[in-house]
């Protein structure tokens, strides 16, 4: 009898460890925040007017510090030059409420190994993380709208809740090439400089995902 405990005992511990180092490649999930931007209007004031923002995330985790995410993002934008001092030519009044929808690719990188289960590799439920990629987006709205070539930077957090669910606060700064996004276009005359007339987005996403498709440690590398 006593055997039989011992043998059952073991089982369980066993059972319990290969759960811990379950393994998952891939996420899914939605996230929801704010967004405001820099721009003509607004030159350096952080979360200025916040729309709201969302997105649908598909994220395949490469190991425990590098993770590789598809953002389907969009983002709400709204301005008004009465709000600041800024003097436009003639005295002109602007102001814009506007939508960005983009599509983005992105490497995050965390600073100490994540995940669920305390190995060796030492993981850890939460860790900080910073992101750079390239995107492309589209602008509708007040003024001028068009096609983007976007560029977001950014970092954030990320939370281990259970073995198969996370929840990730993320802070982009993106910047887009080309002067569309605030639904004004070179309102100073100085003509087509990428780096005085490129508009900013800034937002702020709290997003949950699940994790699926268990990491297979033993399969044949073929």
């Amino acid at each position: 009898m006593r055997h039989l405990a011992v043998i059952f005992l073991l089982a369980l511990s066993l059972t319990g460890l290969k759960a811990q180092e379950s393994e998952y490649m891939f996420e899914v999930g939605l996230g929801g925040g704010f967004s405001w931007a820099y721009g003509d209007i607004n030159k350096n004031k952080a979360i200025y007017n916040p729309a709201m923002a969302g997105s649908v995330l598909v994220r395949y985790n490469a190991n425990p510090r590098w993770s590789f995410v598809t953002d389907i993002s969009t983002y709400g934008i709204k301005g008004d030059s009465k709000d600041f001092d800024n003097a436009f030519p003639n005295d002109s009044h602007y102001k814009f409420d506007n939508r960005v929808w983009q599509l983005s690719f992105r490497p995050e990188f965390h600073f100490w190994n994540y995940g669920w289960a305390n190995d060796y590799r030492e993981k850890k439920h939460l860790a900080p993380f910073l992101t750079a990629g390239i995107g492309g987006g589209y602008s509708n709205g007040d003024g001028q709208t068009g096609a983007l070539l976007c560029l977001p930077i950014g970092g954030g957090a990320k939370w281990k809740m259970t073995p198969r669910l996370n929840a990730q606060l993320t802070c982009l700064f993106t910047r887009t090439f080309g002067d569309k996004v605030d639904g004004l276009k070179d309102p100073y005359n100085v003509g087509s400089n990428a780096f005085a007339n490129s508009d900013w987005i800034g937002s702020i996403v709290l997003s949950i995902t699940f994790d699926f498709k268990e990491r297979c440690f033993d399969c044949n590398k073929e």
